[in-house]
């Protein structure tokens, strides 16, 4: 009995090397459960798809640096409403988020002009969410009446 019960751990331990090398670690998200659990709490008005195009040419982008992606924003004019989220290329999330960090900043700059017309597209704007978690980056701007703290949750659970 002794030697099979130290046959057995001799196994154990012999395999223990090999399950602390089993891949990275890195999380995996299917991008379009991720934005449409958190496009639901946003509630998007109006909303419309993003294509590679306006990923590209609208906010930024590098296409090199996008793996997949899915999200939408709202057509409405002057109303908040925004979900993106992007799988990057490996160690390309930072250049994403300081991507999407600058396209909401410019926005920021050309609203400020209408921030009496529009306030609660402003405001909501400027509390957008730009999040990391490992290769993904979320950005995430509420619907006119929605709290962050929701919109902050519903990330965070997606993302768990």
């Amino acid at each position: 009995m002794k030697r099979i019960a130290s046959a057995l751990l001799a196994l154990c331990l012999m395999c223990l090397p090999l399950a602390g090398c089993s891949g990275d670690g890195a999380a995996s998200y299917n991008v379009t459960d991720v934005a449409a659990a958190v496009g639901e709490v946003c509630q998007i008005d109006n909303p419309k798809d993003f294509d590679e195009d306006t990923l590209v040419y609208e906010l930024g982008l590098n296409a090199e640096d996008i793996q997949e992606f899915a999200g939408q924003r709202t057509l409405t004019n002057g109303q908040p409403g925004t979900v993106l989220v992007v799988h990057t290329a490996e160690g390309k999330a930072a250049d994403v988020q300081a991507a999407l960090e600058n396209y909401r900043d410019g926005v920021l700059q050309v609203n400020e002009n209408y921030q009496a017309d529009f306030p609660v597209g402003y405001e909501q704007t400027a509390n957008a969410r730009i999040v990391v978690k490992g290769d993904y980056v979320v950005y995430a701007v509420a619907g006119e009446g929605v709290d962050y703290a929701d919109v902050d949750a519903a990330i965070d659970e997606a993302l768990a």
